[in-house]
């Protein structure tokens, strides 16, 4: 780490040459990298560690209170730090909390496994006979 006005980590180490054209084939790169005011070639290493490294969260850069007035940032209260970091683990909370539709679904009806039986069809002979007689009498 630096001694200077801000610590921070190292950075990242030198990318591919494969993924360093493939990101600078983007022509808004340098002009992301300029607008940050990084370093073309530090900024590039940065993306493509991400992209070699997904899984890997942002570091944080840490700045006494003093080095942060010399830059014109005024110090966070100890009480504004602790609201932040209530709201902030209540926003996890609220993420990771199941939702309504993570419920196990209920059957809405209960069918028997066996099922039932089938329904026997009992014959009446005399409808037979009516139908029979209705197609004989047919005129023509």
């Amino acid at each position: 780490m630096s001694h200077g006005d801000v610590d921070q980590l190292d950075a990242p180490p030198p990318i591919s040459a494969e993924l360093r054209a493939k990101i600078l084939s983007d022509p808004n790169v340098a002009k992301m990298a300029a607008e940050l005011e990084m370093d073309l070639e530090v900024f590039v290493n940065t993306v493509g560690y991400y992209m070699n490294n997904p899984g890997i969260e942002p570091a944080f850069l840490v700045v006494s209170d003093e080095n942060l007035k010399k830059m014109g940032v005024e110090p966070p209260t100890a009480e504004a730090l602790e609201a932040n970091v209530r709201a902030s683990v209540e926003a996890f909370k609220a993420g990771q909390a199941p939702s309504g539709f993570d419920d196990a679904r209920k059957k809405t009806v209960d069918l028997a496994a066996e099922g039932g039986q089938p329904v026997a069809a009992k014959a009446d002979p005399g409808l037979d006979d009516a139908v029979k007689k209705g197609r004989t009498n047919v005129k023509p």
